[in-house]
């Protein structure tokens, strides 16, 4: 054979075996790209179907067409087919967790999602958002029942309102053996819960922060996803990010779910209402401050936040976050507000309180369209306990300053107190331990973990009267115009 004809043998052959592995690749599925196999399926309402419904794999996001009809191929790492639920409309639900997701199957090609009408008018919503419940054992249940039984109570004083709750992640601690009691338990208060994963609820010891995530996947679905109630778009995602080491995770939103929620806001009108809920604090001061990246900096926070900020800059948006035990609300910019909610199990069913002061309780959000506005629930007390006040000379550190706690405080609020009747004009701020806190937890011998301390806090308030006897009333007006007023008499 001459080398001409050899070349040209090798060249047809390298081309043959080019155009297999080719061939292969597409067949099996390129590193980051999709699996060959599409499904389809159709969201409907008694057989007609539903137009426009966002549909997603947890990577990409399709859109339903006028018969309610969808098509896509699925990623080759997906794990569920799941839906955006339209406004108007609810999904199935299995002892009131919302089943909004259907597991993918190996051979499955079709798809379905049924839905029903809401029998309430879901422009008005009442949701309660809950954080950290993190049960180790079973006893912590009965005290958790106490917490259904609130919210029980308070659903009956919103008999016109389409009720819903979301749980901002440590739904046990590191006892997934728990979270049927949890489902059981909660169910009883009647209310749809939509939940996301926190850092004991993940499953450590894998390779990667991508198998973390089975074990919760297995009981609730899909880590990330959205929704649609009345006006409003709920986004739920998970920001915590395990990174390898022996329980060692850090606060961090991966390209994946990037991708799918600029997708998945493709589809949500500039200026809409969202309400996005994540387990660990996007940011935990209004001033940007740089990261000391030491662990419990990158792990209370979320260290790629300023990405989800700028997509975020073309919506009102609420932000959900838990983790931290303690409550506090931070307005990041005009239309950008975070709420870290109190933990309902205070601290670790340890005691009445967070670790702040804040009580057991969970956060309420009354929604009128677009328009939303608050307050803190504290288990077992009316809807206007919102402080605790400390008399001048019963502290051992404020001397004969008056102290109040106001645990659901921004910078919208307004405290004044008054001495014998007559204004004094506001308090004063200041961050410290709230002392009912650092009393109930600084005797170690009586708490099961004794690592729990009181942190300081910045809603605190003091001032110092004029007489040792005088009378002490606070005045505190939160931003919706709601005035709370307290009086202790010497």
């Amino acid at each position: 054979m001459n080398h001409t004809s050899l070349d040209k043998t090798i060249y047809s052959r390298s081309l043959l075996t080019l155009i297999a592995s080719l061939l292969l690749l597409l067949l099996c599925g390129l590193p980051g790209n999709v699996a060959a196999a599409a499904v389809e399926g159709k969201v409907k309402f008694q057989e007609v179907g539903l137009p426009n419904v966002v549909v997603t794999d947890g990577y990409q996001c399709v859109t339903t067409d006028s018969d309610g009809h969808y098509r896509l191929t699925p990623h080759q790492d997906a794990k569920f087919i799941y839906i955006s639920t339209p406004a108007g409309y609810l999904p199935a639900e299995e002892m009131q967790v919302p089943l909004f997701y259907i597991p993918l199957e190996k051979g499955r090609a079709r798809y379905d999602f049924p839905l029903r009408k809401n029998p309430q008018d879901d422009t008005r919503q009442l949701l309660l958002v809950t954080a950290d419940p993190q049960f180790h054992k079973k006893e912590n249940f009965l005290r958790y029942s106490g917490v259904v039984d609130d919210m029980l109570q308070l659903k009956e004083t919103y008999p016109d309102r389409d009720i819903l709750g979301i749980d901002c992640g440590d739904l046990v601690g590191d006892k997934p053996e728990l979270y049927p009691l949890y489902v059981e338990q909660l169910s009883r208060a009647g209310i749809p819960f939509y939940r996301l994963p926190g850092n004991h609820d993940l499953q450590y010891g894998g390779r990667s922060t991508e198998t973390s995530t089975k074990r919760y996947e297995k009981n609730f679905g899909p880590d990330h996803y959205s929704f649609n109630r009345g006006k409003i778009h709920y986004v739920v995602l998970n920001n915590v990010f395990y990174v390898g080491r022996d329980y060692f995770y850090i606060g961090y939103i991966d390209e994946k779910k990037f991708t799918w929620l600029e997708q998945d806001l493709a589809q949500v009108p500039e200026g809409s209402t969202i309400m996005l809920s994540m387990h660990i604090p996007a940011r935990l001061d209004e001033e940007v401050k740089p990261f000391r990246y030491n662990s419990r900096e990158i792990s209370a926070q979320t260290i790629n936040i300023s990405s989800l900020f700028e997509m975020l800059k073309p919506y009102n948006v609420h932000l959900f976050t838990g983790h931290m035990h303690y409550n506090r609300n931070i307005i990041h910019a005009d239309k950008l507000y975070e709420h870290n909610t109190g933990a309902v199990s205070g601290a670790w069913w340890q005691g009445d309180y967070c670790l702040d002061g804040t009580p057991v309780g969970y956060g309420v959000y009354e929604i009128d369209g677009t328009e939303v506005s608050w307050y803190f629930k504290s288990v077992g007390k009316p809807r206007d306990h919102q402080m605790r006040i400390y008399a001048p000379g019963t502290t051992v550190n404020y001397g004969n300053d008056v102290v109040v706690n106001i645990w659901n405080w921004d910078k919208n609020w307004q405290v004044q107190w008054q001495e014998d009747g007559v204004d004094m004009g506001a308090m004063n701020r200041f961050e410290g331990l709230d002392p009912e806190v650092e009393k109930a937890y600084s005797d170690k011998e009586k708490l099961e973990f004794s690592w729990i301390a009181p942190e300081k806090t910045d809603h605190l308030f003091r001032a110092t009267p004029l007489k040792s006897n005088s009378d002490i009333t606070i005045v505190a007006k939160d931003p919706f115009g709601n005035v709370y007023r307290e009086t202790i008499k010497r």
